[in-house]
């Protein structure tokens, strides 16, 4: 009762003092080999500690190149006080781990990349390591040409130029997916490897904040904690789409089952229950599906961390209602969870031994420093229990079975040759398929081709045929005649894959394939099979293709699968039309407007929308009667002055907003251009019915000059006596 009362109150009396108090003392880090004992597996599971400080400090994520050594991403510099102090520093680095003798624990390291700012993303190549900075889209490779563990060579893979924000809402990812496109979220860019050179293509937009992963198939593991989402866009290739299905998740999906007290989370006493655990995923991250042969009964299962419950979310994927539905595997409770404060789980993957590995951040402080700020509800958690202490700690685990005590070979694929690679694409293991799949396609040897299509002739196992068919895609290998002969086979998920690969063709009006597109939507009786031919066909040739596409909608409109996808597809038809309902609206106040508004309506969609509302009303807060933040619509602050909404942009808002309050600050964009703000913010006064005069890049820069030396929030109180 003594703590419960503590906690509401925020008392900070001698007795409770940070060092020796009660409260620190349920806080304190715990040794690897203690702190595991306080984590929940499952049934005839166990973890294993993999690495752990001083090996590591401060660990993201974590990869492995072809040949099995484990590079792990360490932001050092990542809120080392409540304050975030020296977070831009660049110390921080990129650590190379080798398991030297099969155990599952690392026993040989080096620092292979130092000197960093709080990287973010990274992709093993062939013996190329990409390597993606926070504030920056620059992506550069590093490479090891001397063998000592540290690379010696640094190139620029792709310029992407600057990237301000808040660390939470920059790119993840960088993932190389199914079909040989690299992606990753916030950017709306995807890449790929031809000849050696580097491609890009837009393909929509993921808000994925922390996470990004594939299945067997290359739909996205992924989610949006900032508007409290699990999973989202995972019925199909986001290529054709971001869907929202109705349902996609099961009743109360979202709710968290956590066994740890520590009520520390950005929404306040909103996500706790009275015994103070969360009640609702707030930090969704570390999206992946396990696609290991050593736990097969979890094989294709997602999973999803959630640091702040100190959990981890493992969901089946039912389809016996015509789509995908994410379900808990425990329900009431979680696939893995601890008691230890400490446990931060960030980062989720399938290894090359098939094991499912857990980057743990270990570490007292998880949320980004804008939500930290003195005077809000999580800073009093965090002062009174003496979080911001425990830092520079990190461990990474492996859930393996519990008799498990195999010595693993280290695979090795760079020392390989390219016919022993082929025959790894067979391999149960779904990091060893996508791995030989992806050095084959870097090797750029035209010469596999007859021994990759006789390899698909003779192979009686899909998920092997989808590896290679995309292998021979990924070498420019596909022409119409292989294209048409394979899409006769009797196997329907091929087939969708093998429809996929025809992508370029049908967008080009390839008669061959239209015509195989008009028996199809005439005559197929697969659902699999014709959801895949009207989603290619949705995306890039209803000019070729309208009548028949009619025709075969009107007369599966009643399938249980296709019949979701068509309601879909009438969502994204209506959403499109406000869309240009409102453009159209915009001609009249002339082009440089409507081109701000464009522009500004992109950048809401990445910063503001999770928490303001696609519609300027605020994100519901599942579970209550508030909102995520203040409404923008019709709101005193976004219409009058313009200097005040300046303010509150350049240096954010802290406290009640008109006698509400929200679970977190508005947090400063003092890091974005001043042409970037005054886009967002001419949007802002002039959406959902609001109608102000535009913002202009000399208004920011003044206000952002006049106050260059302010470093808190604004509180209304203060804006409102200037």
């Amino acid at each position: 009762m003594l703590k419960k009362l503590l906690t509401l109150s925020f008392l900070c009396s001698p007795l409770f003092a940070q060092d020796g108090n009660a409260l620190y003392d349920q806080v304190k880090p715990l040794s690897p080999e203690e702190a595991i004992k306080t984590i929940q597996v499952p049934k005839g599971y166990k973890l294993q500690v993999v690495a752990s400080e001083p090996m590591i400090s401060e660990p993201v994520d974590c990869v492995w190149d072809a040949n099995g050594d484990m590079y792990v991403i360490e932001m050092k510099t990542y809120m080392q006080d409540a304050d975030a102090t020296g977070q831009f520093e660049k110390t921080s680095r990129v650590m190379k781990l080798t398991d030297t003798d099969g155990d599952g624990t690392m026993d040989k390291s080096s620092v292979f990349i130092d000197g960093l700012m709080l990287p973010r993303m990274i992709l093993p190549l062939d013996d190329r390591i990409l390597v993606c900075e926070t504030n920056t889209l620059d992506i550069y490779s590093y490479r090891d040409t001397n063998g000592d563990g540290t690379a010696d060579e640094k190139k620029l893979w792709f310029k992407g130029g600057p990237r301000g924000g808040n660390l939470e809402h920059q790119p993840s990812g960088l993932i190389w997916n199914v079909d040989n496109w690299i992606y990753m979220t916030k950017a709306g860019e995807r890449f790929r490897m031809i000849d050696g050179k580097v491609e890009k293509s837009n393909y929509g937009y993921l808000n994925g904040q922390w996470g990004l992963h594939h299945d067997d198939d290359g739909n996205f593991a992924v989610g949006f904690s900032g508007a409290e989402k699990s999973f989202e866009f995972f019925q199909y290739p986001i290529i054709y789409g971001a869907s929202k299905f109705p349902d996609e998740l099961e009743k109360d999906f979202n709710t968290v089952w956590p066994i740890d007290n520590i009520p520390d989370t950005q929404g306040g006493r909103r996500r706790l229950r009275d015994n103070d655990t969360l009640n609702h995923m707030t930090a969704a991250c570390g999206h992946t599906v396990y696609r290991g042969e050593l736990m097969p009964e979890f094989y294709g299962n997602y999973l999803v961390a959630e640091p702040v419950g100190r959990l981890i979310r493992m969901a089946k994927v039912d389809t016996s209602l015509g789509f995908k539905q994410m379900r808990n595997v425990a329900p009431n409770s979680e696939f893995i969870r601890s008691t230890d404060p400490n446990f931060r789980p960030v980062n989720l993957k399938t290894g090359p031994d098939g094991a499912l590995y857990i980057v743990d951040m270990y570490r007292g402080i998880i949320q980004e420093g804008n939500w930290t700020k003195k005077g809000s509800y999580l800073r009093g958690i965090i002062d009174q229990y003496g979080l911001a202490k425990t830092i520079q700690r990190g461990r990474i685990y492996r859930l393996i079975p519990e008799n498990y005590s195999v010595k693993n070979a280290r695979p090795e694929m760079l020392s390989k040759s390219s016919n022993e690679i082929i025959k790894i694409l067979a391999h149960k293991n779904g990091w060893m398929r996508s791995t030989a799949r992806k050095v084959l396609i870097l090797r750029n040897d035209k010469a596999i081709v007859p021994q990759l299509k006789s390899a698909l002739q003779a192979s009686q196992n899909t998920q092997e045929k989808i590896e290679l068919l995309w292998t021979l895609d990924g070498l420019q290998a596909l022409d119409t005649p292989f294209i048409l002969q394979q899409l006769k086979s009797n196997d329907e998920r091929y087939v969708t894959h093998v429809l996929r690969t025809a992508d370029p063709l049908l967008k080009a009006g390839n008669p061959q394939i239209l015509a195989v597109y008009k028996d199809l939507f005439k005559s197929s009786k697969s659902s699999t099979v014709l959801s895949q031919a009207f989603l290619s066909t949705k995306k890039y040739a209803q000019h070729h293709l309208n009548p028949e596409l009619q025709k075969m909608m009107l007369s599966h409109k009643e399938d249980i699968e296709l019949k979701h996808h068509f309601a879909q597809w009438d969502r994204e038809k209506e959403a499109y039309r406000k869309h240009r309902e409102k453009m159209d609206a915009l001609k009249g106040k002339g082009p440089v407007f409507k081109k701000i508004m464009t522009q500004g309506e992109k950048h809401y969609k990445s910063l503001c929308f999770a928490c303001h509302g696609a519609n300027g009303e605020g994100t519901p807060m599942a579970g209550t009667q508030t909102t995520l933040a203040p409404p923008l619509k019709a709101s005193a602050r976004v219409l009058g002055k313009k200097d005040t909404l300046i303010k509150i942009a350049l240096h954010g808002l802290a406290g009640p907003v008109d006698g509400k309050t929200y679970p977190g600050a508005m947090e400063s964009l003092a890091s974005h251009k001043d042409q970037y703000l005054a886009q967002v913010l001419t949007y802002i006064r002039n959406s959902w019915g609001n109608s102000a005069e535009l913002i202009t890049d000399r208004e920011i820069r003044n206000v952002r000059k006049k106050h260059a030396k302010r470093k808190t929030p604004w509180t209304l109180e203060e804006l409102n006596k200037k």
